[in-house]
């Protein structure tokens, strides 16, 4: 077989699906041994992209970044370049590839649940063509079966082609260390957004009152600029000034020390398709509490500490507990092992082989 793979995001720098795709490129050769991958990546950030070599592995730079473009005319042309018989793309699938097998990533569905959230032309075209392309793949991989269920509700007959794959976390570059800070902290990471749902933390630290001796600390780029500005607003209103701290980026070697140095890591988020830092902050030791959505707990339990999206006086008396020290705690770590020792990058690329051959 002679697999194509659109990664066109590898070596941007912009978050989750970058990370599925390095980590999938660096496993998959291996279980594909016997067949020929090819890896499109865009020009401008080939030279960022650092893979292990592999015989069976060819990287080849796209010189168009358009998204429109890319589907409706690079991706086709490439096909037939290098003769293809399976295509593995990004959400959106391209058109008048013959007789090539298309394999459909949909990491999730917020673009469609929120559109106000979600602007721009990368969003508009995810909203008007991913039912055409979940119709037309011959297979579809989601992260979950939580997204599995929801291409199901949104796309009827699809869902039996979806599989999940399941992300996973790179043990040798998350792991515990003796990383330690002066003022102990809370620590929550990834993009400023509305369904991250940080106020529930903010309240959550504000209920714990000015003698709690833990900081909640934030990492992440902002992606909604109003969200950012109504939270700095109930950061005043709450009173709570001197105990947030806003990180922004962070690069990934920092983040493991953010991880390994935190009293408790906390997701308060409000939907996801998977939510991988709840999963680098296990593997660094960190204790997890997570907001009870279902994608959290296919995932996380009994892993994780949960606590309702809007609950922020059960989320402090859990940190409170956290705080004071117990067996409870360590149960919850040991978990935490065990959840980080099923979900490995190499399980993943086991899943997706294993589909692969199959279609």
């Amino acid at each position: 077989m002679r697999l194509g793979i659109d990664a066109h995001v590898l070596g941007k720098g912009i978050g989750g699906v970058e990370r599925f795709l390095f980590n999938l490129a660096s496993h998959l050769p291996g279980e594909l041994a016997e067949h020929h991958i090819v890896l499109f990546v865009d020009a401008k950030a080939f030279q960022n992209v650092m893979l292990p070599s592999a015989t069976n592995l060819e990287i080849v730079p796209m010189q168009v970044s358009n998204p429109l473009i890319e589907r409706s005319v690079m991706l086709p042309w490439l096909v037939r370049r290098h003769r293809l018989d399976m295509l593995l793309v990004q959400r959106l699938a391209p058109w008048l590839c013959g007789r090539c097998r298309l394999v459909v990533t949909v990491h999730d569905l917020t673009p469609l649940k929120y559109p106000k959230a979600y602007r721009g032309l990368t969003n508009f075209l995810v909203r008007r063509l991913t039912g055409d392309s979940v119709r037309r793949a011959d297979l579809i991989f989601t992260p979950t079966q939580v997204i599995a269920d929801e291409v199901a509700s949104y796309f009827g007959k699809a869902s039996s082609k979806a599989v999940p794959f399941y992300n996973g976390v790179d043990q040798d570059f998350f792991h515990p260390g003796q990383t330690t800070s002066a003022t102990p902290y809370i620590f929550t990471s990834g993009a400023i957004e509305a369904r991250k749902n940080i106020e529930t933390l903010l309240r959550a630290r504000a209920a714990l009152g000015k003698d709690f001796p833990w900081q909640v600390w934030i990492a992440g780029g902002v992606r909604d600029a109003l969200y950012r500005e109504q939270l700095d607003a109930l950061v005043k209103e709450l009173d709570i000034e001197t105990q947030v701290r806003w990180l922004g980026f962070v690069e990934e070697h920092h983040l493991v020390e953010l991880y390994q140095g935190a009293k408790a890591f906390v997701t308060a988020s409000r939907d996801e398709g998977f939510n991988i830092p709840p999963l680098e902050a296990m593997a660094c030791g960190s204790p997890v509490l997570c907001s009870d959505i279902p994608v959290h707990r296919e995932l996380f339990d009994p892993a994780a500490i949960f606590f309702p999206t809007d609950g922020h006086e059960v989320l402090a008396d859990a940190l409170k507990r956290l705080q004071e020290g117990s067996e409870w705690t360590e149960r919850r770590r040991e978990e935490g092992r065990a959840c980080v020792e099923r979900l490995s990058w190499k399980s993943t690329a086991r899943r997706v082989a294993a589909a692969l051959t199959t279609v």
